[in-house]
């Protein structure tokens, strides 16, 4: 199958296609390079282009016959999105209608579009289920995801074409960053114990979150691809179980063999480095920023399970082996 795969250069999007080139599929992968870098790309074609230029995100899929749309590219850390709803809905939103508009005037044949478990961050009934929220969103990135995901319902209501979402938890998995200045937790740790440096956590370290191995995730893509009668369907991609920031440092100061401690910070701090969303007259609430660091986050996957044939395999301790595995690889190898 040709595929193209939006925001290819992250994390995320060069794993997933570096994993479908492997399952012998063609792969592009798209980037602007804003959030992405391209020594994240193992193999496959690589073409510099914003979502946003219509234009060239057309010529782009004619020129590859593009069968399919895998849609990752968009500003994902929340306190960018919250300090820049601007370019949070540019990005994000302009950027999908863009997509699902070239997909329809081309003939795709099928789109995913990577969503988020953020749309459930004001729910509280756990596990996190497809059908149930509670209550809408209200930070600027889970409130773009969820307007995407209401044009994705669109397209496939009014046009009939076959797009389905993908509800994200936290992915992880070999390759994630950690050598760059702002790293996600795992990598945080990773650069903290390589460097032998205290890691700061702002919160407790009790928080508990859904983690999802990127193989596994991948794997529940491909399902997507190639099973049929699916069309406007959403799915949670995620483990079911939780881990804690705790739990998940002690892990890796096992796989490092490591005595290093950690610093608990408070948690309304976290989001300090954005000044400009705390200025008066109408500050974010501290209470908010506190609330988004502490929740538990966790989904069920049972509709996937039974709709896709789709499980996750990979347990929280092989997942962070495999991490470490590979980068005492790198680290060894000078690469």
């Amino acid at each position: 199958m040709n595929i193209l795969i939006t925001g290819g250069a992250g994390f995320v999007g060069s794993q997933l296609g570096d994993y479908l080139m492997d399952q012998g599929h063609q792969v592009v992968l798209l980037d602007n390079l804003s959030y992405g870098h391209k020594d994240n790309l193992l193999q496959g074609k690589f073409v510099h282009e914003d979502i946003r230029n219509v234009e060239g995100l057309k010529a782009v899929m004619q020129e590859h016959s593009t069968e399919a749309v895998i849609h990752l590219a968009g500003v994902a850390p929340l306190p960018d999105c919250q300090a820049n709803p601007l370019d949070a809905y540019s990005n994000n939103v302009l950027g999908t209608i863009n997509v699902l508009e070239t997909c329809r005037q081309l003939g795709v044949r099928k789109i995913i579009f990577a969503s988020t478990s953020a749309v459930y961050e004001n729910c509280k009934q756990l596990p996190f289920v497809e059908d149930k929220i509670e209550k809408q969103p209200n930070l600027m990135y889970s409130t773009t995801k969820m307007h995407c995901e209401m044009l994705c319902d669109n397209y496939v209501e009014t046009y009939g074409m076959d797009i389905v979402c993908l509800r994200l938890f936290n992915v992880y998995g070999p390759h994630q960053d950690y050598r760059r200045k702002h790293p996600p937790l795992m990598g945080y740790i990773t650069q903290c114990l390589l460097n032998n440096t205290t890691p700061v956590f702002f919160s407790d370290g009790n928080q508990r979150r859904d983690y999802i191995h990127v193989r596994d995730l991948a794997k529940c893509f491909e399902r997507v691809l190639l099973v049929d009668g699916i069309a406007g369907e959403k799915f949670n991609v995620c483990t079911g179980e939780t881990l804690s920031v705790k739990e998940i440092f002690a892990m890796f100061k096992k796989e490092f063999n490591s005595t290093t401690t950690a610093l608990f910070e408070e948690s309304e701090k976290f989001w300090d480095k954005y000044p400009s969303l705390f200025t008066k007259p109408f500050p974010l609430s501290k209470d908010r920023v506190k609330e988004e660091v502490n929740k538990i986050s966790v989904g069920s996957y049972d509709k996937a399970n039974k709709l896709l044939g789709w499980s996750p395999e990979i347990s929280p301790e092989e997942g962070i082996k495999d991490c470490v595995d590979f980068v005492k690889f790198l680290e060894k190898n000078n690469l």
